[in-house]
């Protein structure tokens, strides 16, 4: 038997547009994401040649172990495609919220298949990984992909690397809750009454292009599900506004919610800040991205 232990990073949006409603019933959009450096779950895939089959364990319970499992799925895609089998026994252990807009399924995922095609000599090419990610979930090629920050574009699979994406001090915080993505496209789609205009500035493009300016940058985010999250979930709006008082210079929500980040300017800034909001909101998940 073999063992592979891998880190599963989430992920920040930064700036988040739903540009299309397709015919499919999917969507379009624009985003520029970011992998955090210090939130991560922890992901060991045993391989048995002797043996067929998937099995997961997860420390947490409310995670599914069946073929529900994103992991599970985006396995069972790569040995149909490579026609290679083995026992997988894949173990999961979680320290990224659930449902919370930071992608942590699809960077379990992402983590998985990467790992399968290291184990069989990359019998895949990236392009072929991105291909098999984007049927199972929009956030996966990103996590395959190769870039800390990108802009990203279509249903996921477009992916531009933002090359020289400076170092954020980011703070994060959920407010113990969690978000459907079909609720959220589905209220989305009554809310959004522009979303199809293509008259719509590029707000994507509008933050990049500001990137290496901190301050600039941090004027730049924006999130349409904002719109759908703080209907759920009012306490976001009171939670962005605690982050600017305590010193962040931009705030917004990450995916569909409800979690929500301030970026500060220094690290002693996001560690204060970190240390004073836990006293207020010890029931909520804090912690620097």
């Amino acid at each position: 038997m073999k063992k592979i232990k891998v880190k599963s990073p989430a992920k920040l949006n930064l700036t988040l547009e739903v540009t299309k409603k397709l015919p499919s019933g999917f969507h379009e959009l624009r985003s520029v994401m970011l992998k955090t450096e210090n939130l991560f779950d922890k992901i060991e895939l045993i391989f048995d040649e002797n043996k067929n089959g998937i099995e997961i364990i997860c420390n947490i319970p409310a995670v599914p172990i069946d073929e529900k499992n994103i992991c599970w799925k985006i396995a069972e895609r790569f040995f149909k495609k490579t026609g290679k089998s083995v026992g997988l026994r894949i173990f999961i252990e979680k320290n990224i919220p659930l449902s919370a807009g930071m992608a942590g399924g699809s960077s379990n995922g992402a983590a998985v298949i990467l790992t399968l095609n290291t184990h069989f000599k990359n019998i895949l090419s990236q392009r072929e990984l991105i291909d098999i990610a984007a049927e199972v979930g929009k956030d996966i090629p990103f996590f395959i992909s190769n870039s800390r920050a990108a802009l990203i574009c279509g249903m996921g699979e477009k992916i531009k690397e933002i090359k020289s994406f400076p170092k954020l001090n980011i703070l994060v915080i959920n407010p113990a809750g969690e978000i459907s993505t079909p609720w959220a496209y589905s209220e989305l789609d009554k809310d959004l009454l522009f979303m199809n205009n293509p008259k719509r500035k590029n707000l994507s493009a509008k933050f990049v292009k500001n990137s290496s300016n901190l301050n600039e940058m941090s004027r730049c985010l924006y999130n349409d599900f904002s719109i759908v999250a703080k209907k759920k979930y009012p306490i976001s709006e009171t939670l962005e506004k605690a982050l600017i008082s305590f010193g962040a210079i931009g705030v917004s929500l990450t995916g569909k919610g409800p979690t929500v980040f301030g970026i500060f300017e220094t690290k002693r800034d996001v560690l204060r800040a970190r240390e004073i909001l836990q006293k207020y909101y010890p029931q909520f998940f804090i912690e620097i991205a």
